[in-house]
């Protein structure tokens, strides 16, 4: 009896151990893999699209580049350019381009196209805005640099707080700033430019011609007349006028406080008035000039290298006066000065 509960005491102990010894089996086992189902080519995988973003104006941090199409005699308006360096520059393309360095985003707004081409005629280039705007600094471009290139034919009118502006080659210019220099070379329909503070230059340009600065000198070299009849006008309240072989007929050149010099030569027929209130008057013309001058000056004198016969001359407590004939006196020359000499030389 004792053998046999003996016995199954170490059959079941066997039972539990086998019991254990296969747990331990199966829990190490790892699971069998899943097999993927056939196909007959490999697995297309869907990516999300991403929302359509614009394309940049520009690949370079800081900078805004724009262009577009235009007519070849486009006219370009500028209606706010609040602080920069302005380059101007006509090229052989018919495209209007606008670079702007550490500045604002730029706009065009075309207000009139060719009616054959369907070209831009008339484009206003303004400030890129996010949004409505009604402040009047809403359109105005800024930045460290601004270029811009334009169509040689092309006109261009522009209105700057504080720019240093430069222009080359196209055919008109209007340009009114409040503070900086203008410089400007090569244009052939005329020029009008006006700043507050700052010097006026202009070159090798031709049309009716406005220069005008309340501080700053005036420098005008190898400019003409487009047409029969145009006008130089170059007028400063504080600087120095000083124009070069300029060929108009009719020339108006004013300062309240400066010196004029003109050197180049009256031409038959020509209406030439030179105006200081405080500073001399020099006039460097060929021996061989023929003008009729009227001089009238306060205090200081007149002198002159080139013969002149003198016609009348008159003194009063107010100032002098001469009317005097140089050669044949086909131009008409007047002469002004409060305080300041009057001196003709020869070239």
């Amino acid at each position: 009896m004792g053998n046999k509960v003996l016995q199954l005491k170490k059959a079941a102990i066997l039972v539990c151990l086998a019991g254990v010894t296969a747990a331990g089996v199966i829990a190490q086992t790892p699971p069998k893999p899943v097999k993927a189902p056939k196909t007959d080519g490999p697995t297309k995988v869907k990516i999300p699209t991403p929302p359509e973003t614009p394309e940049p104006v520009s690949r370079m941090s800081g900078v805004t580049e724009k262009a577009i199409a235009v007519d070849s005699s486009v006219n370009i308006k500028i209606p706010c350019i609040l602080q920069a360096r302005v380059t101007i520059n006509g090229w052989q393309r018919d495209e209007v381009r606008v670079f702007v360095k550490n500045g604002s985003g730029v706009n065009f707004k075309v207000h009139e196209k060719d009616p054959k081409s369907g070209k831009p005629v008339w484009v206003v280039i303004a400030r890129q805005i996010q949004g409505r705007s009604s402040t009047p600094e809403s359109e105005c471009i800024s930045g460290d640099r601004i270029d811009i290139e334009v169509p040689l034919k092309a006109s261009v009118s522009m209105m700057g707080r504080e720019t240093e502006l430069r222009i080359d080659s196209i055919r008109k210019v209007d340009i009114k700033n409040i503070d900086g220099g203008v410089s400007i070379r090569n244009i052939s329909g005329g020029i009008a430019a006006s700043t507050y503070e700052g010097d006026v230059t202009v070159e090798n340009s031709s049309g009716q011609i406005s220069l005008d600065t309340s501080t700053g000198n005036i420098l005008a070299y190898e400019v003409k007349p487009g047409q029969v009849g145009e006008l130089f006008k170059a007028k400063t309240n504080n600087g120095t006028i000083t124009l070069q072989k300029v060929d108009h007929r009719q020339i108006e050149a004013f300062s309240i406080t400066g010196s004029l010099v003109f050197d180049g030569k009256f031409l038959a027929g020509g209406l030439y008035g030179f105006k200081t209130q405080n500073g001399s008057i020099k006039l460097a013309l060929p021996q061989e000039s023929s003008c009729r001058v009227s001089a009238w000056y306060g205090y200081g004198t007149i002198n002159s290298e080139i013969p002149m016969k003198i016609e009348t001359e008159t003194d009063s407590p107010a100032g002098k006066r001469i009317i005097a004939k140089i050669g044949d006196g086909q131009a008409t020359v007047n002469l002004f000065t409060s305080n300041g000499q009057i001196v003709i030389v020869r070239q």
